[in-house]
């Protein structure tokens, strides 16, 4: 039996503006004094580990910057497709871009980790056999780029997010003068609903064309880089298609966690939850062809410039074990399980397989970073992947330890950023009205049958 609700601008607004409870916030912070901490201790520290601090850094503000940066495209996206299913989560989905100020600073600290990073910076010689890489990879020019690309979707994601909070704001003020502050200029919720609209649907499309480009353009520049005699044109695709399959498999866990938390789980009906398993895996469906295609054209065209990035990861035992187990945790299982319908319908049945899909998403990460940066000698100037193997087979060059000691002290870093992802999360969800109370599309969100 499907009840009607009309009563959410209500209920919406007379909850005003929540606080982090004083464990939760105590645990965050726990958990960025731990992350920032393990860190600096290896960036810094400890002589001859600098590598793998810098490298757990750079892992980890890419993934959550691409994570951030993809639940507002999820936002955005439901604006420019004027849909009416996704408008009851739209709020959650905005509050992921309170993460992407901390991004910027993240790529100002990154500029004192470059030279234990990236190749081409230790070797400068090398750039020059590879057509005008050295005018492109000029260490400055690369640093002030990576700005760029992340204040560009800092400034249009702002501007697309004030035009959506400011009519919730006035509307839940209107209601409940008391708990919210009103808005400056609010010209009455019938005007403002209107105009905000208009303004958002545009900013909106501005996100839509701002995203993929500076998100293909930091995996070139950020990751494709660190290999610098390797190149796919498809590389930027494949990681911007990556990002928006993160942003899917966020919500289903995130609007079940803040819906519940807030009391509003009942305005989020089943059909909801089945959308975003339909669009997580589809997304899912949409990293294995392009990973095939990438594989494919390698292959058909026996590109044998480029085969060397697929041995070290398919064939090294080092990173094998890791590869097989991103390619099973971001396709193989999320495409066998999410063939049902039934385990989409729950968050309850499908959280788990999208906290699965993220995790893989995150170890991808880490094969695309880790052992591309790991191995060259900056002292000499050596790259030891155009012969990774000794004649037995065994691993040339000096690892800074085996593969799950890495990911272990990686790990740790991401806690840091996790801690800092939900302080900056809950900061700016818990100041506004949590449903997007004031849009006309929310009613057939809320009451589908």
């Amino acid at each position: 039996m499907h009840h009607h609700h009309s009563d959410y601008v209500d209920v919406v607004s007379a909850k005003g503006p929540a606080k982090l409870s004083s464990t939760t916030k105590a645990i965050f912070i726990l958990m960025i004094l731990v992350g920032f901490g393990v860190f600096g201790v290896l960036a810094f520290g400890i002589q001859g580990k600098e590598r793998l601090g810098w490298i757990a850094f750079l892992h980890n503000t890419y993934f959550f910057t691409l994570l951030s940066a993809a639940g507002v495209v999820t936002a955005a996206i439901m604006q420019v497709t004027r849909s009416h299913w996704g408008r009851t989560i739209k709020r959650f989905a905005e509050a992921t871009g309170a993460f992407l100020p901390f991004a910027f600073v993240c790529i100002l600290v990154l500029y004192l980790g470059v030279e234990h990073l990236y190749e081409w910076d230790a070797d400068k010689e090398a750039l020059h056999h590879y057509h005008n890489k050295h005018i492109w990879l000029e260490k400055n020019f690369w640093f002030v780029r990576q700005l760029v690309w992340v204040g560009a979707l800092i400034v249009v994601s702002k501007v697309f997010l004030k035009w959506s909070t400011r009519p919730d704001q006035g509307l839940a003020h209107e209601k409940n003068p008391q708990l919210w502050s009103g808005v400056s200029g609010w010209k009455g919720a019938a005007s403002e609903i209107e105009s905000c609209q208009a303004k958002q649907s545009k900013w909106a499309v501005f996100y839509c064309i701002a995203f993929p480009v500076c998100v293909s353009m930091l995996a070139y520049d950020l990751i494709m880089s660190l290999d610098f005699r390797w190149f796919s044109a498809m590389f930027g695709g494949w990681n911007f298609t990556t990002a928006i399959l993160t942003g899917w498999s966020s919500m289903v866990i995130i609007s079940y966690l803040m819906s519940t938390r807030f009391g509003v789980d009942h305005y989020i009906s089943k059909p909801v939850y089945h959308d975003l398993g339909k669009l997580t895996f589809g997304f899912t469906v949409v990293w294995g062809y392009l990973f095939f295609a990438q594989w494919l054209v390698i292959w058909y065209g026996n590109l044998g410039h480029e085969t060397g990035y697929l041995l070290t990861r398919f064939y090294d035992p080092v990173w094998r074990p890791l590869s097989l187990c991103v390619f099973a945790g971001v396709f193989l299982i999320p495409f066998i399980i999410g063939l049902s319908k039934q385990i989409k319908m729950s968050p309850k049945t499908f959280g788990p397989l999208a906290l699965l899909s993220l995790g893989a998403v995150w170890l991808e990460r880490f094969i695309l970073i880790a052992p591309a940066s790991m191995y060259f000698n900056r002292n000499e100037g050596k790259y030891w992947s155009e012969n990774p193997f000794g004649p037995n087979g065994e691993t040339l060059g000096e690892p800074l330890g085996n593969a799950v000691s890495i990911l272990m002290a990686d790990a740790a870093v991401a806690l840091g950023f996790l801690g800092v992802f939900g302080l900056l999360y809950a900061g700016w969800l818990y100041k506004r009205p949590i449903m997007v109370i004031s849009d006309p599309r929310l009613d057939m969100g809320v009451n589908r049958h």
